[in-house]
């Protein structure tokens, strides 16, 4: 914490334009105060401040500083708000980014039950295919399947799941890979490890797809309901649904052998996690153990 404090010193010297007058604000001594800010400057290896009779000014160095000083204690200072919010685990926000193969299901799921055990929490939900929000630190977790992982990322958890066809109860039997791709397919946005996992199965088998359709999985059950398709998502992604609750599904899974996708809960690296973050990624990685089985 030593340099806040320095960042502190160095912003309040600025708008006093004297180390004395900061020092006064500090309750520090002045000469304390001013070798605090040649020790910085030492280290910096070049000077921050002019001193000009009657009190200091920036140097083009302190210019450039002061400007990244701001920034930086702005978004400290909200880093600290947002921790004190959440000491008690019942105020603040947290954003997710869900791939658009699993926006549905157990991991929809997973964030209502996270809602009532923390319903003073925030929760946005943002359905990105790649992990560039969670890069850009505009959401605290990414869950994607397959994902493209690098130095600027974290796996928090890891689970492979059973990828599956999903068919309008009408179809009939069907037996193989072959009977499926002779009815309209449901398929996952292309950049989805599902649609990828999916392509590879066709390729193994030497056969292509027909017609097709494609949509975010949220909108998969919409497309299914219309009658005579079949989708194609992963097992805790989509279940059985009706439109009562005690009504027939009006899809069923399929028994096809279409292999598995790897689905992962990301962070950013160097990012703080908060008490919500934290307690949210739990809940998801719960939601694809129950997924996987």
């Amino acid at each position: 914490m030593r340099h806040l404090k320095i960042y502190r010193a160095i912003q309040m010297i600025h708008r006093n334009g004297s180390i004395r007058q900061a020092a006064d604000v500090l309750s520090v001594s002045p000469s304390a105060l001013n070798r605090s800010i040649q020790g910085f400057e030492e280290e910096l290896g070049v000077p921050v401040f002019h001193r000009i009779p009657g009190g200091v000014e920036l140097t083009a160095a302190g210019e450039l500083l002061i400007l990244l000083i701001d920034q930086h204690m702005v978004k400290f200072n909200d880093l600290l708000a947002e921790m004190r919010s959440l000491q008690d685990g019942v105020r603040g926000a947290v954003a997710i980014s869900l791939g658009e193969d699993l926006d549905a299901g157990l991991l929809i799921e997973a964030v209502a039950a996270f809602e009532r055990d923390f319903p003073g929490v925030s929760v946005r939900i943002v359905p990105e295919s790649s992990a560039a929000r969670l890069k850009a630190r505009q959401v605290d977790l990414a869950v994607l399947s397959a994902p493209e992982t690098d130095e600027a990322t974290e796996v928090l958890y890891a689970q492979r799941v059973p990828l599956m066809a999903w068919a309008d109860p009408s179809l009939g039997q069907i037996a193989g890979i072959w009977d499926l791709l002779a009815h309209r397919l449901i398929l996952p946005p292309e950049g989805t490890g599902s649609r990828a996992q999916f392509r590879h199965v066709l390729r193994r088998h030497r056969l292509s797809v027909g017609t097709v359709s494609t949509a975010p999985l949220s909108q998969m059950s919409t497309f299914l309901a219309q009658g005579a398709r079949a989708g194609i998502a992963p097992v805790c992604a989509l279940r059985p649904f009706a439109t009562e609750p005690k009504a027939e599904p009006l899809a069923r899974p399929l028994s096809l052998k279409l292999g598995d996708v790897q689905i992962s809960v990301l962070r950013a690296v160097g990012t703080p996690m908060t008490k919500a973050s934290e307690a949210l990624s739990l809940k998801l990685q719960t939601a694809l153990e129950a997924g996987a089985g």
